[in-house]
């Protein structure tokens, strides 16, 4: 039995992907950066904000980054929840682990992780919202499963991690905890596969019938 249920949130719990490709084109718009697709912006997400702006613009340097990380900023306080909205079946998924320990751990920062999670009405289900800018580094370092299993002491043998990207896989990896990627999200089911996550599935109907399946 799993006792400690941790998601990542872009891309996993929320399909955030219009909002975070028009706040970044926003960016790169006002600055006069490059072109990209929507794809090519995708792609860069998951790593961090600024890690974020950095890719984007093909830049090293900072003060760029700073300040493509501001305009963001600010185009997404005001647009975040234009086009965002949970997944299919993961209100469903949550609230059947309601009983259990469950806590989100995602590189995007606060407030919007929060903000995010409370506008969408499921904020209340996480013990824990542990944002980029917690103080801990970023996934795919381990640090922050590392410390809600210290948390509430949980074993690596009861900790799932649900998560749809190769950052969310290796983190899990590192963690020596349970990974199940959803193929919903940014990354490609072939990406998701070269990354060797402990099961696949297309959408969290899929994932609460192997979660029954499995006892967890």
């Amino acid at each position: 039995m799993k006792n400690l249920i941790l998601y990542d949130l872009d891309g996993t719990l929320a399909d955030t992907r219009r909002d975070i490709i028009n706040g970044v084109r926003y960016a790169l718009t006002t600055l006069s950066g490059p072109e990209l697709t929507d794809d090519e912006i995708k792609d860069c997400v998951g790593t961090g904000l600024h890690e974020l702006i950095r890719q984007v613009f093909r830049t090293d340097d900072e003060r760029l980054a700073d300040r493509g990380a501001k305009l963001y900023r600010d185009h997404y306080k005001a647009h975040m929840m234009d086009h965002t909205h949970l997944y299919s079946g993961a209100r469903e998924f949550l609230e059947h682990f309601k009983d259990r320990k469950q806590a989100v751990i995602t590189n995007k920062p606060n407030p919007f992780s929060t903000q995010i999670l409370e506008a969408l009405g499921v904020a209340h289900y996480f013990i824990a919202i542990l944002a980029g800018d917690n103080g801990l580094p970023f996934k795919p370092d381990p640090a922050a499963i590392h410390h809600l299993m210290e948390e509430t002491g949980a074993a690596k043998e009861a900790v799932l991690f649900v998560g749809d990207s190769p950052v969310d896989i290796e983190a899990a990896r590192n963690a020596s905890v349970e990974v199940v990627t959803l193929s919903h999200g940014f990354a490609s089911e072939a990406v998701l596969r070269e990354a060797k996550p402990d099961h696949i599935v297309h959408d969290f109907k899929e994932l609460l019938a192997l979660a029954r399946e499995k006892g967890w």
